[in-house]
């Protein structure tokens, strides 16, 4: 027992290094051993991606077409716009983008009307909708009638 505590204590070797004693020949056949162990990891990867398909995946996506046309309307006492996209330049389109934007059901508004700045009023058509241009903006009224369970709506231009 004091014999490898005076071996340990002097620093000779313990281990036996491989590398230093070794003969061309061992080395040699080391290398190979690690490349073939290469080559296999290598090849078995190979044939794991064989079975992998990796044609790229197709995404459905939804795309809308760009709205046809985009008006900006402010009740009177807002201060900012908000924007109503139409699909369609058609009055049916007008009526359905007002409803959703204003909470009012479709069929309650039975009327469109176009005040000008001097006051003079029109009824709105389909020609008038494909008249306004991109990004006009309105004042707009929604008149409700309680009784009757109507509205009508007013764009006045700003």
């Amino acid at each position: 027992m004091d014999m490898v505590v005076k071996i340990m204590q002097a620093g000779v070797p313990t281990h036996f290094d491989l590398e230093k004693y070794s003969t061309p020949l061992l080395r040699h056949w080391r290398e190979k051993a690690k490349k073939r162990t290469a080559n296999e990891a290598f090849l078995k990867a190979a044939d794991a991606f064989d079975d992998l398909e990796l044609a790229p995946r197709t995404k459905r996506v939804a795309r809308r077409p760009p709205p046809a046309l985009t008006i900006y309307v402010r009740r009177e006492k807002e201060k900012a716009y908000n924007a109503i996209m139409l699909e369609e330049v058609t009055v049916e389109s007008l009526k359905l983008a007002v409803s959703e934007k204003y909470n009012t059901p479709t069929d309650s508004i039975t009327s469109f009307a176009l005040r000008g700045k001097e006051g003079t009023s029109s009824e709105i058509d389909d020609q008038a909708v494909k008249g306004f241009d991109d990004e006009d903006t309105f004042l707009i009224f929604l008149n409700y009638d309680a009784e009757k369970g109507i509205c009508s709506v007013v764009l006045e231009t700003s």
